[in-house]
């Protein structure tokens, strides 16, 4: 069986784009609390930073001279889009009204907290096999997640 490479999910992207889409998702919620517009728009500004992320990518492989600039674009900024699956899948729940859209708001804010939480944990993994470290890790990374949630529930 092969072991997944870790190294490729743990991407600056992925991290990036999981504080980006909780960061989206709690400041769109202040304003809308309907979850579809929340989605639509979540949604459509993380494709927009993606675009612009595999431009940029481009821009730089050709200024370096690398060959094969788009699909290396194309590979190293996936994370951004890997990074909102979760919290829009939990959004979804709330557009179909299988559960109240405040709920699918708040579970979608956690699942980022919990998706950079484990990505702390495995990339300190990486490095350390000593249990605590990798839980430091998990709950540094986690942490950021938090306190967009905290602040959220102390704007509210």
């Amino acid at each position: 069986m092969k072991r997944l490479n870790i190294s490729a999910v743990i991407t600056g992207e992925a991290v990036y784009g999981t504080v980006l889409v909780a960061g989206l998702i709690y400041a769109f919620s202040n304003y809308k609390s309907d979850a579809w517009p929340i989605f639509y728009t979540t949604l459509g500004t993380v494709v927009v930073f993606w675009i612009a992320h595999v431009y940029a990518e481009i821009v730089a492989n050709n200024i370096s001279g690398a060959g094969h600039a788009v699909g290396e674009a194309l590979h190293r900024s996936v994370g951004l889009l890997w990074a909102m699956i979760l919290p829009l899948a939990l959004l979804l729940l709330g557009v179909f009204g299988l559960i109240p859209d405040d709920l699918a708001v708040n579970l979608a804010l956690w699942a980022a907290v919990l998706t950079l939480a484990v990505l702390g944990y495995l990339a300190v993994g990486e490095r350390s096999t000593r249990f605590w470290a990798r839980m430091l890790g998990a709950v540094a990374t986690g942490a950021l997640g938090g306190a967009l949630i905290l602040l959220k529930a102390f704007v509210h």
